[in-house]
């Protein structure tokens, strides 16, 4: 283990120190709800460079700060003790799929618990103990580090740790501060980088020679990029490595963007039956697969479908390298992939693989008076997008239906593996405050919306912009497939009329082509203000990715 040191002993406040620390790792917004044993805090971020971002709710604030620190590579949530775990629904989402974000609680301090045994906001008496507990415990199985900031003496060095964790692993952190402890002076040590891992180098050229050696026997290899690829900076040594020696592409559903989709070497998502089936018949059907930062999870691999019959594997993520059936304990994913980008081989290979942009629709025509349809939805919205467009969506046809579209790099933000409704509107807040050069256009179903919409009143506050496009095909469309039933029913809003009820941003209603045309035009056109498109579907209407999701579901469950 190797230790670095930088900057000179001070002194700050607790409070002070853990902002000042979040501020120069790329931190500029928190996003929070006050509540008093968080206000003294809150009253530091007024006061600080990084801008308070009010939300209505904590699991808003969630995933806002989930989106951030996908894109700019940490967020930060603030709630306060006891009411504000309703955040741990975007916190358990950011353990599963690499969100490194960091949580923020306040709650009472020491002398207030040893006054009241019953003190609100708690999950009741804490007797026979110094606080209460519970909210540390719940937060210790969905994060990488729990931290009680109680103790001048050591506060420095458990926020260090914490965010160390947290950018290493890329999940969450949590950290709880009395309210008292906000303003307590500690003296600062230099402040200490800790790299966890020291490589094996000779196993490294181990692992490089055992691959180069399978790659000289091989005819038809394929790399499949995942997330974690994406999270750690590593899509350039991927397209250096497969670009020297032409070795086509496929990417997971969470790992959509991780290069662009415009790249001659890209075929596409790789999920199983779940996949396009040139798609899937041509890395099913490859000698050598290299599996790079994919969640072998039951969404990525279509319901458990994929059928990798590649006589050579690499399996490569941030907790495991495997080549075949050796493991490299102390092999980093970094090191193997920037490893293979290295490699020099006298090696080319076949490029009769099936493109993705080979896939490109023709443009848009909106049919008169034609009633619009799912697939013919994201045909037009394919027809808008730009460079400078992100897409952001929630789970269901939204995820699906955007799965198809043709995006540049970096520019999909999803929620597929734990696949929380409700994610995409306050994703699409955090997302425009994360990259605020890009345009936002968030995809959400009509039963997402209706969890988390009031955090367009957040767009209106803070003068954010983004397009959401509500797919209204009234209920939970990818419900129904599986088991029918009046549950999956939702009372019908006038979607189009609540900027009206916010005070700003613009509503649009489509129901054929030409007006959901219309609708997208103005939208993508003016900027400024927020614009919500809804678009009328029918009920039993699905894309063709969600049918095949659909039955792969029943399938699982019968």
């Amino acid at each position: 283990m190797s230790v670095t040191t930088e900057a000179k002993p001070s002194t700050a406040t607790i409070g002070q120190y853990l902002l000042d620390r979040l501020h120069a790792l790329g931190v500029e917004h928190i996003f929070g709800v006050p509540g008093d044993y968080i206000l003294q805090f809150d009253k530091l971020i007024e006061n600080h460079q990084i801008n308070f971002i009010n939300a209505t709710r904590e699991n808003t604030a969630g995933y806002m700060a989930d989106a951030y620190a996908r894109l700019r590579g940490l967020g930060v949530a603030c709630i306060t003790y006891g009411v504000g775990i309703n955040i741990t629904n975007a916190v358990a989402q950011g353990y599963v799929e690499n969100s490194p974000f960091v949580v923020i609680s306040g709650t009472a301090s020491t002398e207030e618990f040893a006054s009241c045994r019953y003190l609100h906001h708690m999950f009741g008496s804490h007797k026979g103990q110094l606080r209460d507990t519970t909210q540390m415990d719940i937060f210790q199985k969905m994060t990488v580090a729990q931290e009680l900031l109680d103790n001048p003496l050591t506060a420095q060095t458990q926020i260090d740790r914490a965010l160390d964790l947290c950018l290493t692993y890329k999940k969450p952190v949590y950290f709880e501060i009395p309210r008292n402890q906000v303003e307590q002076t500690i003296a600062l040590a230099p402040a200490a980088s800790v790299t966890r891992l020291d490589e094996d180098h000779e196993a490294l050229a181990e692992v490089l020679e055992e691959v180069s050696e399978f790659l000289k026997r091989s005819e038809r290899p394929v790399i499949w990029v995942g997330h974690e690829i994406q999270r750690h900076q590593l899509s350039g040594p991927i397209l250096q490595f497969a670009e020297k020696y032409r070795i086509p592409i496929v990417s997971s559903i969470l790992g959509k963007t991780t290069i662009s989709e415009y790249h001659p070497l890209y075929m596409g998502i790789y999920q199983g039956v779940m996949s396009i089936e040139e798609v899937k018949e041509y890395v099913e059907s490859a000698d050598a697969i290299f599996v790079l930062g994919v969640a072998l999870n039951e969404i990525e691999t279509g319901m458990q479908t994929v059928n990798l019959n590649a006589k050579q594997k690499v399996l490569a993520s941030s907790e495991r390298i495997k080549v075949n059936h050796h493991h490299y304990p102390r092999v980093s994913m970094h090191a193997l992939v920037n490893g293979l980008a290295s490699l020099d081989l006298n090696l080319r290979f076949r490029s009769d693989y099936p493109a993705y942009i080979d896939r490109r629709l023709p443009p848009f025509k909106a049919v008169n008076d034609k009633k619009t349809s799912v697939q013919r939805l994201f045909e037009c919205l394919q027809g808008f997008l730009r460079a400078e467009h992100l897409i952001v969506c929630d789970f269901g046809d939204s995820l699906f239906g955007c799965s198809d579209l043709i995006l540049e790099q970096d520019n999909f933000l999803s929620n597929p593996y734990f696949a929380t409704l409700g994610f995409g509107v306050p994703a699409a807040i955090g997302a425009a405050q994360a990259v605020p050069q890009k345009r936002v256009v968030g995809v959400v179903g009509d039963g997402a919306f209706q969890m988390t919409c009031t955090e367009l009143s957040t767009a209106v506050r803070y003068g954010l912009d983004p397009i959401i496009i509500l797919l209204n095909n009234h209920g939970y469309a990818t419900e129904r497939p599986i088991l029918e039933g009046t549950y999956n029913d939702i009372l019908n809003w006038s979607y189009s009329k609540i900027p009206q009820i916010l005070g700003g941003g613009k509503g649009h209603y489509a129901r054929t082509e030409e007006e959901m045309e219309h609708a997208f035009q103005q939208a993508f056109q003016e900027r400024g203000t927020f614009h919500l498109i809804e678009v009328e579907l029918e009920q039993d209407d699905l894309s063709p990715a969600l049918h095949r999701f659909s039955q792969a579901i029943k399938k699982s469950s019968s």
